[in-house]
């Protein structure tokens, strides 16, 4: 497993320098819990790594929180759960609540937010994003400052090009608002990061109003391979960024 690892950065990582990394190649390392060892002791707290698949969050599970409102603030929550039914009744429970909205100000609260699945927590978006034509919601640029796209937005669902296309649908319904708020803080990390970088892709068609200080910077797009059956491996791409700006330290008001 540590000559795949190695050969899956070298191709992919954002970061990758032979110095750091060539460790890996060590022909003494005798299974996989080794490479993962050394594989933790080198990527320390970088985003993505390499995942026991029983556990692909590492220490951190999110817990299945829905959507919620309180005091007229939709609370985005993770969207980290394998669950099949979680991330469908996500989506629905999210457009409802946006749907479900009274007035012009939408305020949506991502603070503590720690990410998982773009696509699912994005397509609870979609009574937003159906107001408008835009259809690349967000790019990554690679390690030699290429562009890519990477969220897509066509009809009622949403693509996350970088996660193997996934797709996830949504309502087709709409909901205009002439503002929309944006919470977050130094918790709200990657996917969560990546939502709000959706939005304010759209911030010439609506006011998007950014509260906070600035996010955790998790923003590098990931790249997930499953190397066998017990591990895989996320990798760093690119930095998210819209169409004329790399955001490499997170979202900033």
């Amino acid at each position: 497993m540590n000559i795949q690892v190695y050969k899956e950065l070298k191709k992919h990582y954002l970061k990758f320098t032979e110095n750091k990394f060539k460790k890996l190649l060590n022909p003494n390392l005798e299974s996989n819990k080794d490479t993962y060892k050394l594989f933790q002791s080198v990527w320390k707290n970088e985003h993505g790594g390499l995942f026991p698949l029983e556990n692909p969050f590492g220490d951190f599970t999110p817990p299945e929180i829905l959507p919620f409102v309180k005091d007229d603030i939709i609370y985005v929550t993770d969207t980290g759960s394998n669950s099949t039914t979680f991330k469908k009744q996500y989506v629905k429970t999210l457009n409802e609540l946006i749907l479900n909205t009274t007035g012009d100000v939408l305020s949506l609260d991502f603070s503590n937010n720690y990410g998982g699945k773009p696509a699912v927590m994005i397509a609870g978006l979609l009574p937003i994003f159906n107001n408008y034509s835009t259809k690349v919601l967000l790019y990554y640029y690679d390690r030699d400052g290429n562009r890519h796209r990477d969220i897509l937005h066509e009809e009622n669902k949403i693509i996350s090009v970088s996660n193997h296309h996934e797709t996830v649908s949504g309502t087709n319904k709409r909901k205009k608002f002439q503002t929309i708020n944006v919470y977050y803080n130094e918790y709200t990390t990657s996917s969560a990061e990546q939502s709000i970088l959706c939005l304010l892709s759209i911030s010439k068609l609506v006011n998007i109003n950014l509260i906070g200080n600035k996010s955790m910077g998790a923003t590098t797009v990931n790249y997930y391979v499953e190397l066998n059956k017990d591990y895989g491996l996320e990798i760093p791409i690119g930095y998210m960024g819209t169409k004329h700006h790399i955001y490499k330290k997170g979202v900033q008001s």
